[in-house]
């Protein structure tokens, strides 16, 4: 489908923005050239009104065909107005010389309406039509040289013109690709943001309200058993506290396990990075696997929520940057250490000139609140390994 306003070539922006000038450029060279052959006085009557009709045809031709040209994609639909228009301009210079004042705007016209290779063919075409059209008026040898710097000339200033909108059009993608990376960005950002707020919430209400809770309960149950018998009405209201203090303590978990990923749910950790691991592995070449060393033992939540988490943006990071044909993931439970290893054998970077990208700083930053450790070990062309441990 068509696109009016050349969205689908951003180097036509600058045409577009500069549309109305040459509309207007165009009137004023039209009238020009019509006001010089009709007061030609080396003219007969017949051919100053011949002159006159081809501009006539040429400035009609234009807005019908030629202007909304300026504010679409360079293709070759622009071939049907350059080739009437070349045809119009070489006759105008035929009737008169005064036609080739026509000529400041054919050739910015081709450029500006065709691509690059077939504006070259245009350019040749219109050069060797108006030097057949001199050299029948001048000797061969006054013409050829004049018309042979025409064509370098105009060829040269088109290919110019050409490559400026192509830079154009490269910069405009650029800055295409650039926003949406950035909206990516703070999508990301602000989806992390909130899910680690939640997850410090719910070790908040893990670490205060819910041990608060069972501490009263502990307490009331030691009440309960120094109270004994004949206290009915002390025990009544005690038995009403500890179902208070119950019920609360469900909402408690009952919250911590909403800011708990899915995920971990209903699974155990490894279980949970094979699923992902699964996730990436069709995108991959070499595929993805997953390696548990040492007898997986549940940990507390918060724990393996940070081992999720680091396991989860390092392969994303695999997937978006490293270029890579495989990757492994190991988890090992080693006594009081619970180990994950992310290794690819992508592109790689610099770690000594390169700095660590949103992602790693992001998930180095959440290993460290965890009481535990990030390295990176990588080099241009050698893939990246990322080692994270926590205190299990």
């Amino acid at each position: 489908m068509d696109d009016p306003d050349g969205a689908g070539d951003p180097g036509q922006h600058e045409w577009h923005r500069l549309a109305a000038g040459w509309h207007v450029a165009f009137a004023a060279l039209a009238v020009t050239t019509a006001g010089l052959i009709a007061f030609d006085g080396s003219l007969g009557a017949g051919r100053r009104v011949l002159g006159v009709a081809i501009v006539a045809a040429l400035a009609a031709w234009y807005p019908v065909a030629g202007a909304g040209l300026l504010r679409r994609p360079r293709d070759h639909k622009g071939w049907l107005y350059v080739g009437i228009a070349v045809v119009l301009s070489t006759a105008a210079v035929a009737v008169s010389p005064a036609g080739a004042v026509l000529l400041f705007l054919l050739f910015p016209h081709v450029w500006a309406m065709l691509p690059a290779r077939q504006a070259i063919a245009g350019s040749v075409a219109a050069v060797v039509a108006l030097g057949v059209v001199f050299a029948l008026r001048y000797p061969p040898e006054t013409v050829l040289p004049p018309a042979a710097l025409a064509l370098v000339c105009a060829v040269g200033v088109g290919l110019w013109i050409s490559r400026i909108i192509d830079q154009s059009a490269h910069r405009a993608r650029l800055v295409a690709e650039l926003d949406a990376t950035r909206a990516e960005l703070a999508e990301v950002s602000r989806e992390a943001g909130a899910l680690a707020e939640r997850e410090r919430m719910a070790r908040d209400i893990h670490d205060t309200v819910a041990q608060g809770f069972t501490s009263v309960l502990l307490l009331l149950d030691a009440l309960e058993a120094e109270l004994g018998e004949g206290n009915e009405a002390a025990l009544a209201y005690l038995y009403r506290a500890r179902d208070t203090a119950r019920d609360n303590l469900g909402e408690a978990r009952s919250l911590i396990d909403a800011a708990t990923p899915p995920a971990l749910r209903a699974a155990s950790l490894p279980a949970a990075l094979r699923r992902v691991v699964e996730r990436i592995g069709p995108d991959l070449p070499g595929g993805a696997t997953l390696t548990v060393e040492g007898e997986p033992r549940p940990l507390p939540a918060e724990l393996e929520v940070v081992a999720l988490r680091a396991g989860q943006e390092a392969l994303a990071n695999v997937r978006r940057h490293a270029g890579a044909s495989r990757v492994e993931v190991r988890i090992r439970y080693d006594g009081g250490l619970l180990g994950l290893r992310v290794s690819d054998d992508g592109r790689g970077f610099d770690a000594s000139a390169r700095p660590a990208g949103f992602g790693l700083a992001g998930l180095r930053e959440r290993v460290t609140a965890a009481g535990g450790s990030v390295a990176v070990r990588t080099s241009p062309g050698q893939g990246v390994t990322v080692d994270v441990e926590l205190p299990a």
